[in-house]
Formats: structure tokens, sequence, C-alpha cells
């Protein structure tokens, strides 16, 4: 039976953390073996679209859920995709402002970072997109925060923060992904990565039980949860081993192979 598979990114494809990012070798032979017995695979990432970069574009793919489930593309198509309107995002980036909350707005197209020094990760980050998708990249002055074409954002708590106060103003609007150490991941309602495997399952007619995801982290977990099939890599955090159905090996030590082969699909 054909499997709808869902891949994260960071700790599951590649390595994560600073540095270099290594995709194993094994990896793209095991991507190729899935594809020619009949299986759909695709990323599915809380990156946005435009921070996927060529490292990952190069593997093909047979298609993108990004943004959390914001944004869904099959063999180069636009199948769905969500922008937090304009009067909303203005509103929220002047909250994140006067909440002391250091933020990067991750679009479709580009990704944005204040003009303004960052005294925490967010910085990680700029230093990361500046090199690694140049053509994404945007700086914004404080005058240019306004009309910004965003799907999602990230924060970090900064000095004198109020992020209860921001919490409580949007929690009916947003999902608050709890990434640890003061960073959160900020989703709009009603999108996550289980939503877009959920559009995906209806638009091939594909059943829950024949769909798979494969991940490491707390934003992994709606996917996790969802899916007929669950796979933890070994290098995964704890509450994602808690839910998954298996176990692999980490990311150097070709976890995706071995659980493929585990599974019987290659």
């Amino acid at each position: 039976m054909k499997k709808l598979i869902f891949f994260d990114i960071d700790g599951t494809i590649i390595t994560d953390g600073p540095g270099e990012h290594i995709i194993p070798g094994s990896f793209p032979e095991t991507l190729s073996a899935l594809q020619k017995n009949g299986h759909l695979c695709f990323i599915n990432t809380g990156r946005a679209f435009s921070e996927v970069d060529d490292v990952i574009r190069r593997l093909p793919f047979d298609g993108y859920i990004c943004g959390c489930g914001t944004y869904i593309e099959y063999k180069g198509k636009t199948l769905y995709s969500y922008t937090i309107p304009f009067e909303t995002g203005n509103e929220i980036l002047r909250s994140l402002n006067d909440c002391h909350l250091s933020w990067l707005l991750e679009g479709t197209r580009h990704v944005y970072y204040s003009s303004l020094p960052y005294q925490t990760r967010i910085q990680e980050f700029k230093d990361e997109h500046s090199r690694m998708i140049p053509e994404a990249f945007r700086i914004i002055t404080p005058e240019q925060e306004r009309d910004i074409e965003f799907d999602k954002f990230c924060i970090c708590l900064d000095k004198n923060h109020q992020f209860d106060k921001f919490y409580e103003q949007y929690k009916g609007i947003l999902t608050f992904i709890d990434r640890k150490g003061g960073f959160y991941e900020i989703v709009p309602k009603g999108h996550s990565k289980a939503s877009g495997i959920a559009f995906l399952e209806n638009y091939f007619g594909v059943p829950c039980e024949d769909t798979i995801s494969i991940g490491d982290s707390a934003n992994d977990l709606p996917m996790l949860e969802y899916t007929g099939f669950s796979i933890a890599m070994g290098n995964s955090s704890s509450e994602v081993f808690d839910i998954a159905d298996y176990v692999t090996d980490s990311v150097m030590e070709d976890g995706i192979y071995h659980a493929m082969k585990h599974l019987g699909l290659i």
C-alpha cells in the first residue's frame, strides 16, 4: 500500500545545532528507494518555505509542508498557503516590541529581522539565515515595521520581557510552541504539522493508517501524535520518545534508513 511519509528537517534528515548541517550519506538513497516503491515523501517542517535552503531543495522530495502547516506544495504546485493578515500582523509586531520580545518573522518568500541589535538567541538565527538563505533574508528598520508578509514567527524573551501579557493578548488566535530556553515558535491557530498532513490525506485519498511521520522535537509532536505510525530519532527530546511508536538511531547513525528497513518499506 502507498504510504505518505513526512520528514522533519532539523535533527531528522540533517544534523541540528550551530555550525555546518550535514545530511547522512544514506539518506538520498533511502529517499529514492521509498519513492521507487511507490511511497510519497514530504518535508514537514516548522521552517517557512523561504527558509528551506538549497541543501534540502536539491533532494527530490514529492513536496513540502512548511511553516507548521501554513504552506503546502506538491510537485512544485502550491496547494495551500496562509499568510497572517496585514492588520493582525501590524498589531502583533507592535505588541512584540512593547512586550520586549525579540522576534523573527517567517514568510513564504522572505524571512525578516529587525535592524536593531539582538541580545538573545535570535541573533544566531540572523547570522545563519544571512549566510544560508541570502536571497530570502531581509532586515527591516523600525520605520518599515508595517504590512510585512509573514506566516508565522519566533520569539525569544528579552530583558524586562512581558511574555505573559503578550500570551494573554494573543492566545486566542495563536498557538505557542515552547522550544525551551525562553524560545517560542508561534503559529496561527488551526495550523500545525498535523493539519498539513490531514490536508494531504484528503488530497490523495490516503487513510490516516497509511501515514508515517519522523521527527525529533517539540514542534513535531502534533504530526507524531496524528499519523498512523510515528518514529522518533535517537537524538530526540524526551517528550518525543514518550509518544513515538518506534525509536530509531540518530541522524548520523542512519536512523531513517534503519527505520524504513524495520518497516519493510525499502
